[in-house]
Order: structure tokens, then sequence, then C-alpha cells
């Protein structure tokens, strides 16, 4: 029996982050191939909904954005509205050619979403687009300490550990979300099915999952339209970063080796870093928050990317982006970007800032990065990243499951 409906679940209908715009293409996708699509989110933007998808909102705030803390708290650990709305969704369709496809859950539908969909016995699935089916804060990721944290979660080292973001108290409502999500909906034990984006989160999260779940690796789908030429980035002058400005990304990284290297840098992005940044590198270019196509146009002109992430990245598409139009990446050893990286053949995989300039400074050979340049274009195009093929891969996974 073929699937008929697809019902894709993430906390926005809209582009909040990579997940976000991975479930929203996947939503696209599957309806262009003939797939009928509903779309259950929390937080709703009408403005931004696809003619042809059905969708299905319980008009709430981000749990951050709840004007009313402690409902926020409550819808943050265990959202009641969903999970009524969500069953009055499930209880209209065919759990024989329906299959629920999760991307995104933590930041205002909760594990209610799960708990319905296993108790009415749906086929589902979850891509595994960070690390929340784990770790409290999503990203074995220590805020305070801007390091990678090892412990194991929901230990007593953990609970123990003011590792958030934001403050400790902030941590302890993470810490009663997780328990909620695992030991009462139990998430991890009934989950059958996953996919993972990357090789690199698959090995951290596989031994946080069940022996009896499969799981599946399929890359997330890269629109990147008509296959250009190869661009000459040796002959431009400035080094690109793109993203984020966090700790967790990395960028203080970024500006610290192109500023003591005294090479030209641009910074595509926003976010709570960039003030202290503006002041503490004069030098560098900040230009905010830009579209595709104009973060595109920053890449054309660019020498090199550089993607300095200092956590557990699952699978960024900037760098892929970049290498389908010959820019060479440095990617930092701790994301997954550096699984689409040969080390000195199509880019480099740096270990810290030394490392890092080392390798800015062996693309100062112009003959050097033209090699690297083409060799990244080749790896990207003879490699299958492209939204036919995601289409594929994941109609073939529904039915198969």
């Amino acid at each position: 029996m073929k699937i008929d409906n697809v019902i894709i679940v993430n906390d926005f209908n809209y582009v909040q982050g990579g997940a976000s715009k991975v479930a929203i293409d996947t939503a696209r996708i599957l309806k262009n191939n003939g797939l009928q699509v509903y779309f259950f989110s929390a937080v709703n933007n009408p403005e931004e909904e696809i003619e042809g998808i059905h969708y299905i909102t319980t008009n709430q705030n981000e749990v951050l954005k709840e004007k009313n803390r402690f409902k926020g708290i409550i819808n943050g650990i265990y959202n009641f509205k969903v999970r009524k709305e969500f069953k009055k969704l499930l209880n209209q369709l065919d759990r024989k050619t329906t299959v629920i496809h999760v991307h995104g859950w933590t930041k205002a539908l909760s594990s209610s979403i799960f708990d319905i969909s296993f108790k009415m016995k749906y086929k589902l699935v979850l891509t595994l687009h960070d690390y929340f089916t784990a770790c409290p804060n999503g990203g074995y990721f220590n805020y305070e300490e801007n390091e990678i944290c090892y412990l194991k979660p929901l230990s007593w080292k953990c609970i123990r550990c003011n590792c958030d973001s934001r403050n400790y108290i902030f941590k302890i409502y993470r810490v009663i979300r997780q328990f909620v999500q695992n030991k009462i909906v139990k998430l991890n034990k009934q989950l059958k099915n996953v996919i993972t984006i990357s090789k690199f989160s698959e090995n951290i999260l596989k031994s946080t999952l069940y022996q009896d779940t499969k799981i599946t690796k399929i890359y997330n789908p890269i629109d990147i339209g008509k296959k250009e030429k190869t661009i000459k980035s040796y002959e431009n002058k400035y080094y690109l970063y793109v993203g984020r400005l966090s700790k967790e990304k990395g960028v203080d990284l970024f500006c610290k080796a192109i500023t003591e290297l005294g090479e030209k840098g641009i910074v595509v992005g926003d976010g709570d870093e960039r003030e202290n940044l503006e002041k503490q590198y004069s030098n560098i270019e900040f230009v905010g928050w830009k579209d595709k196509e104009e973060v595109k146009a920053y890449m054309k002109k660019a020498r090199a990317l550089i993607f300095p992430s200092r956590w557990y990245e699952g699978a960024p598409l900037t760098p892929l982006e970049a290498m389908a139009i010959g820019l060479p990446c440095i990617v930092s050893n701790v994301c997954a970007a550096s699984e689409f990286i040969h080390d000195g053949i199509d880019g480099f995989v740096f270990k810290n800032t030394e490392d890092l300039k080392h390798k800015i400074k062996y693309l100062n050979d112009d003959n050097a990065l033209k090699k690297i340049g083409q060799n990244a274009y080749d790896f990207y195009w003879k490699n299958s990243f492209d939204e036919k093929v995601y289409a594929k891969n994941i109609i073939d996974f529904y039915n198969r499951i």
C-alpha cells in the first residue's frame, strides 16, 4: 500500500531556522510530487502558506514569546491544545496511508505531538535536525564555558551544570521538559523510524536510540537552481562568514583569525554577538541578514567561506551551497560540514584558531585556491544534493515504512 497523505509537523510554518526551512521545502516538494500534504504548526504566518498545502495551526506563540510565562512553560513541557487539535486531524485521515513527519517540536509544539501519534498508532518519522531527543539544550554544548559538553544527558552532573545560553532556571525548565519527553512520553523508546541528515550527527545520536529504531540517512534538499560555471575565487579579496552571530557558531574565531592575519573579512548575519564583535573588530564589515540571492552574491565575490562552528552542527547547508559555485570552504572539525570536505583537496578542516590561520594563509596562493575551488565544484556536482534526489529518497522511505 502506498502513502497518500503526509503530515509535516514543525513549530513554525515559516522559515525560522534550518529545520523549518527543510520542513517547508519538504512540504512543497511532496505537494509537487502529487501527495496530499498537511502542515501542522503552533506558530502561524498566513502570508507564508503555499497554495495546495492544507495548513492546520493552533495559533499559539513560541514558548519564549508567550506573555504569560507560566502558560509558556506549561505549553513547552506538554502542550494540551496541540494534542487536542492534532488528534482532530488524525481522526480525519487513514492511518494505513498516512505518514507523520516531524521536524521541530521543542519551541512551541512539545512532545504532546508524539504522545497522541503513538497512542493512535500512526506511522511517524522524525528527522534529527538537532540533539533534543537526547540533550536538554539540544546541542551538547555548554554555553557558559563556550565548549562542547560531554556529560551524560539527564545525569546528576548534567542537571547540576549551568550550561544554558540564558540562565540556570531555564536549564531546569529544559530538564523537566526532557524528563516528560523521554520518561513519560517515552519518545526515544517508541520511535521506530528516524532520519539522520549526516553520518556525523548519526554517530552522536545512535547510542541514545533504542536498538529496534531504524536509522536512515537522507541529506537535506538544497535548492541551488541551475548549474553555473565555477567562480574565479582566486580573483577575489575578502573572506566570508555566513550565519547566526552567536558564540556556538564561532563567528569570533573568524573575526580573530582574519584580523590577526590582516585580511579583509565580511560577516553576513545577525545575532546576540553582533554589537560586541563590531566594537572589537572595526576592520570587519558586518552587513546583517541578507536574503538567499544576496548571500549568493556575497559568495561569488569571496575568496573563501569560513564556517567556524564550535558545536555539533548537524548538517549545515551553507558550505555545500558555496561548493556548488566553486567557492572553497574552511570548516571546523566539530561540525557535520567536515563530512563533505576532503581536507587539502576540495577545502580545509581546522582544529583551532592557529590551524585556521594556517589554512587561510595557504589560500593566499592563487594557484592553490583555483585548484581547490575547482575540486569543490566537481565534488558538489558529482554528488546528488538536489531536490529531485531528495523527493525520490523521501517518498521511497515513506512507502518502505
